[in-house]
């Protein structure tokens, strides 16, 4: 775009041509994977803490709770104070995918700005083969 304006503004004649290539797009996807399971899985850390520690108030004894829980609860101080450091991290990471998934069609010739919403449905119930799915067939 830059240089198409650029080209426009300097009355250059300027052809552009370009090739998709369709396994960069998935090993982004595959690259970004591991850091946005790790902040969704620590939002929903985040999020357990509050209900995990009123049932240790009320209940007293929190024998009956998973392992996972027990730990959540352990490392709970540590996991909110990491969460607070990054809080915009999650939101960065869906704004990348977004763009990306604009990007790869907007070079096809396709306004996919309508399927936005449902590919931020696909983020928040994250499953990275679903993404990928999503990404090949819109």
């Amino acid at each position: 775009d830059v240089l198409s304006k650029e080209a426009t503004k300097r009355k250059i004649n300027l052809n552009i041509s370009y090739e998709i290539n369709e396994v960069s797009v998935k090993h982004t996807l595959k690259l970004i994977h591991p850091k946005l399971e790790y902040q969704l899985l620590l939002a929903k850390k985040v999020q357990l803490i509050d209900a995990l520690k009123e049932l240790q108030i009320h209940e007293g004894n929190t024998n009956f709770l998973i392992p996972e829980y027990h730990c959540i609860l352990e490392e709970a101080d540590h996991l909110q104070e990491e969460y607070k450091k990054q809080p915009a991290h999650l939101e960065r990471l869906y704004g990348m995918i977004t763009d990306l998934f604009i990007d790869k069609f907007k070079f096809k010739g396709t306004n996919v700005k309508t399927k936005v919403p449902l590919l931020l449905e696909i983020l928040d119930s994250y499953d990275q083969n679903a993404l990928i799915s999503f990404f090949d067939a819109a």
